[in-house]
């Protein structure tokens, strides 16, 4: 069985749609031909791009089709995600962003600091702000653990869930439901503080980045969030590749593996014109080199 992974679509359905086509998992009239096979989306479907809302009604529909199939569709939360609904179930809450001289509300956060699209805006439906409502943090795949930010946010404090304690033995597999247990509470419940902290955190990033960090506190910040999951190695989007490797977009067409290969990086840039891949996992969730 195939598992395959995508990052960051930032509302570019026309390249999402060649990239599954490319795969063989959708066919000429976009619907599922993957057959067994895994597909996850590692969030922040919507913003800087033209069609955020196509990007999330495909993905809605892949999820029944490969169910249906013996497949699977899987699909998590970014923090564009988060942003947006904020600004669409609170536009007037004001956030602790400060910066120049009025009132930041969640809905000017969401389109002049996230770039959202009025576009997209116009056309969310109920249905639509439920499935995001509805997408976990994280999830795993045989040892690889999915996540959407390469941060340390997971651990606790804006989830309020309390930090795990670092007895260097992997953690039971029930902290990943409670993590996302904690953050569907949040994005189903009414406290616009408690999500403000929570946008603040889930857009920290670089946290595993040695040539930022150095290796000792790069890799003590990855093994913390591993052994808390119990997992092997990470797999994260949230930070555009080339962006972190200073290339031209237009040149990252493949995964990037670091920190000695426990982490591996797949956002790639489609906003700033990133041709897209899919990393393709091991069965035994392992990224195939």
């Amino acid at each position: 069985m195939a598992t395959f992974v995508i990052g960051d679509v930032h509302g570019h359905l026309e390249q999402l749609i060649a990239l599954l086509q490319n795969l063989h998992l959708t066919d000429d009239g976009l619907h599922w031909s993957g057959a067994d096979a895994q597909l996850w989306f590692l969030g922040d479907y919507t913003d800087r791009g033209p069609d955020g809302v196509g990007v999330i009604e495909l993905i809605m529909r892949l999820e029944g089709e490969a169910r249906a199939a013996g497949g699977r569709v899987g699909a998590l939360l970014g923090n564009h995600d988060l942003m947006l609904l904020n600004a669409m179930r609170f536009p007037e809450a004001v956030s602790a962003f400060e910066h120049g001289d009025r009132p930041w509300t969640f809905r000017r956060m969401w389109l002049e600091r996230a770039g959202g699209q009025v576009q997209d805006a116009e056309r969310l439906r109920p249905h639509h702000l439920d499935w995001l409502a509805a997408r976990p943090a994280l999830a795993k795949v045989g040892g690889t653990l999915l996540m959407h930010a390469d941060s340390t946010f997971y651990l606790g404090d804006a989830l309020s869930v309390p930090r795990p304690i670092s007895d260097g033995r992997p953690a039971r597999g029930s902290r990943l439901e409670t993590v996302n247990t904690a953050m569907s509470g949040l994005l189903h419940g009414q406290d616009t503080a408690a999500l403000d902290r929570l946008e603040e955190q889930f857009a920290g990033r670089r946290a595993f980045l040695p040539q930022l960090l150095g290796d000792d506190v790069a890799l003590e910040n990855a093994l913390q969030v591993l052994n808390a999951f119990g997992a092997a190695r990470l797999v994260h989007g949230h930070t555009p590749i080339f962006s972190v490797l200073e290339r031209p977009a237009t040149e990252i067409d493949r995964p990037w593996a670091y920190l000695n290969g426990l982490c591996t990086n797949v956002d790639p840039g489609l906003y700033a014109g990133g041709p897209g891949f899919a990393l393709c996992l091991h069965d035994d969730g392992s990224p195939l080199s």
